[in-house]
């Protein structure tokens, strides 16, 4: 080995290393950086727009494009969050109502168990009210820390999108180009890669919002045949939860299950069991991966595998993440023929 093979094989050992080290840096912060890359893709025409309207000026116009996402988004979250605290409010009133010749919560667990055994006399159930929100106190009072760090650590990535999304904005082409020359791939197949990643990480959004609609329409549905009060409010809501990973339909569709079973006709609330496991539940699995299938060129099973693996691995930021790392593979491996093999590359 000469001399000069020597000074590249350390650079480029001393390159990995610190890169690894980098890389196990900003690994706690991941999650905040493909948010701020998603959300750059999502608003990058309303940013282009703004962007030509300010004359150019890339500071103005990131600032601009970020105030005006808080806006589209915060606003009818902020909206329908005082809907959904009325409603809730107007439902405790409803059920406290219906319990006016209670006198203590000890009746109340009663007559949840007369009514869970009148369904289903073979289970045995019990259910003591009073131990129930003891031991919720008990448990909330122990882990009133982790609660608030996690909180915390939720704004913290919060502003950090906010800071890198600006940033995407501000300094997003210049960024790109140095990508672009420090790969030693050339200018078109890193324009294919890019162009790969950005299409998968679009076709996820927009499959995930056309999915979240008709699971909130699907459910707001079920919520008006079997009695769920202001059903089109509590649809929307799904639709909210729905675009939440982990979070999902059920976060709203167990409570009416529940509401149903205790204060309204049990019947419906198996109706609306069975409705949301199916008709709700299923339209994840089955339409998502095929919607973004079309867009991506993978097959739907492997999208599928690609969300609940990057789940498993990355956590919550793993259903963009999974999607990600299965195009950017594919992505290569259109890519190995003509790189690798010296193939001409297919038009």
């Amino acid at each position: 080995m000469n001399y000069k093979n020597f000074q590249i094989y350390f650079f480029l050992g001393i390159l990995a290393v610190v890169f690894f080290i980098v890389i196990l840096m900003f690994l706690p912060y991941l999650s905040s950086l493909v948010i701020a890359a998603t959300l750059a893709i999502i608003f990058e025409p309303v940013h282009n727009r703004i962007f030509k309207i300010v004359r150019r000026q890339k500071i103005l116009a990131a600032l601009i494009t970020i105030l005006a996402m808080l806006v589209i988004v915060l606003v009818p979250i902020t909206f329908f969050g005082i809907k959904v605290f009325n409603q809730a409010q107007s439902l405790y009133l409803q059920v406290s109502a219906k319990n006016t010749n209670l006198d203590s919560l000890d009746q109340i667990s009663v007559s949840f168990e007369k009514k869970i055994n009148s369904l289903f006399p073979k289970l045995g159930f019990s259910f003591d009210i009073n131990e129930s929100i003891e031991k919720f106190f008990k448990w909330f009072f122990q882990n009133i820390g982790p609660i608030f760090s996690s909180l915390a650590q939720i704004f913290t990535n919060f502003l950090l999108s906010l800071i890198a999304l600006y940033y995407i904005f501000k300094d997003g082409q210049r960024l790109k180009a140095t990508l672009f020359r420090l790969s030693p791939l050339n200018d078109d197949h890193n324009n294919e890669i890019f162009a790969k990643l950005k299409n998968a990480i679009g076709s996820v959004i927009r499959g995930s919002i056309t999915v979240a609609v008709i699971q909130g329409v699907l459910a707001g549905t079920g919520f008006a045949i079997f009695g769920i009060p202001n059903a089109a409010l509590w649809g929307f809501v799904t639709v909210v939860a729905a675009l939440i990973p982990i979070v999902g339909t059920a976060a709203i569709l167990a409570p009416a299950i529940g509401y149903l079973f205790l204060f309204g006709n049990p019947m419906a609330g198996v109706g609306l069991l069975i409705w949301g496991m199916t008709a709700v539940g299923l339209i994840d699995n089955f339409l998502g991966p095929k919607l973004i299938e079309r867009s991506v060129k993978i097959h739907p099973f492997l999208i599928l595998l690609s969300v609940l693996g990057g789940m498993n691995f990355f956590g919550p930021i793993g259903f963009l993440a999974g999607p990600l790392a299965i195009a950017l593979l594919f992505a290569l491996f259109n890519l190995y023929p003509v790189i690798v093999l010296s193939k001409p590359e297919e038009v």
